[in-house]
């Protein structure tokens, strides 16, 4: 599969998809390796992506705690 800039949401698809012809258990073992490596990268970048934005969301809420004079972890 093309590495066209592909979204969050696609990249999750496909991995969905690379689970179903797995689980199927009617591949190849060739096929089946490379589907594997596949998911596996896919679940990477997913995983990466998550990352930041975990990492974006937090830091807004750091960013809006601090405007509202709350200290990191404090609730409303």
């Amino acid at each position: 599969m093309a590495k066209a800039q592909q979204t969050f949401e696609k990249r999750l698809e496909r991995v969905r998809e690379i689970t179903a012809l797995l689980e199927s258990g009617d591949l190849p073992l060739e096929q089946g390796v490379k589907l594997f490596q596949e998911g596996v990268a896919l679940s990477k970048e997913c995983a990466a992506e998550l990352e930041q934005a975990r990492i974006i969301v937090e830091s807004a809420g750091q960013e809006s705690s601090a405007q509202n004079g709350m200290a990191p972890g404090d609730e409303a």
